[in-house]
C-alpha cells in the first residue's frame, strides 16, 4: 500500500515506518528533523520530505509531493502532534495556543481534507487519525492541548460518516500513556512506541469487510 505517515521523525511515527517499510508498503515519511527522516531513510529506504506542518501551504505541498513520488495514495496516518507545556488555563500564551491549533488539529484536517477528495475518485482508501486519550477526559493544567484533540476527534466523527458512502475507513485512535520524547522524563512503565506502531499496523491487517471505528489503548498502568 501507498501510505503517507506525519510525524514521522520521532516516536511512534519513526517505528511506525519502520514496521511499514518491513511489511513491504511504500511509505512517504515526513517531520521537523531533517536529521533523523534522513535516518530513516537509511534504515527502511522510505521516501521522506521534511515540511513545517504550521504553514498551511507547506501542509498542501508536503502533500502534493508525497502523493506524486508515491503515485497515489491509500493510506494517511495523521500522526505528528505537540504539547507546548503544561500551564493553567490563565498563563497559556496565544503563540503556543496558535501553535498547537496548527499542528494538533489544522494540519491533519487540511490533510484529512485533500485525502479524502483523492479516495473518492478511486472509492478506496483508509485515513487514521492519532488522537490521544486527553480527548476523553478534561485535565488541569492541559486545556491547549485537550482542545486540540478534542477537536480532532470531533473531525474524525464527520469524517467517518462523509468518507464512509465512497468505500474510505476511517480510524480515530485514542491513544494513552506512550514513552517517547514527547515527554520531558521517561515513563519505562507507558507503552513503547514500537507496540504502538505494532497496533497500527494492525488495523491495516484486518479483513476488508471490517473497519474499527475507535480504538482506545493504554498501558497496563493506566486506568481512566
Amino acid at each position: 500500500m501507498k501510505i503517507l505517515v506525519t510525524g514521522a521523525s520521532s516516536g511512534i511515527g519513526f517505528e511506525l515506518v519502520k514496521q511499514l517499510c518491513a511489511d513491504h508498503h511504500d511509505v512517504f515519511a515526513t517531520g521537523r528533523n531533517k536529521n533523523k527522516l534522513t535516518e530513516l531513510h537509511q534504515l527502511t529506504g522510505c521516501k521522506f520530505a521534511s515540511y513545517d506542518l504550521t504553514e498551511s501551504q507547506q501542509v498542501m505541498d508536503m502533500f502534493k509531493q508525497a502523493t506524486e513520488e508515491l503515485g497515489g495514495l491509500d493510506v494517511l496516518i495523521n500522526n505528528a502532534g505537540m504539547n507546548t507545556r503544561k500551564c493553567a488555563i490563565d498563563e497559556f500564551s496565544l503563540e503556543e495556543f496558535e501553535q498547537q491549533y496548527a499542528i494538533n488539529l489544522r494540519a491533519p484536517a487540511i490533510l484529512c481534507r485533500e485525502a479524502l477528495s483523492l479516495m473518492k475518485e478511486q472509492k478506496s482508501g483508509y485515513i487514521i487519525n492519532v488522537t490521544s486519550t486527553v480527548a476523553k477526559r478534561a485535565s488541569e493544567t492541559m486545556a491547549v492541548y485537550t482542545t486540540m484533540k478534542q477537536g480532532l476527534a470531533g473531525f474524525t466523527g464527520v469524517l467517518m460518516k462523509e468518507a464512509q458512502p465512497h468505500g474510505i475507513k476511517v480510524t480515530n485512535l485514542f491513544p494513552g500513556g506512550t514513552d517517547t520524547n514527547f515527554r520531558a522524563a521517561s515513563r519505562p512503565e507507558y507503552m513503547h512506541p514500537e507496540s504502538v506502531a505494532r497496533t497500527i499496523l494492525g488495523l491495516l491487517k484486518l479483513p476488508e469487510d471490517v473497519v474499527v471505528h475507535e480504538m482506545v489503548f493504554r498501558p497496563l498502568v493506566e486506568l481512566e
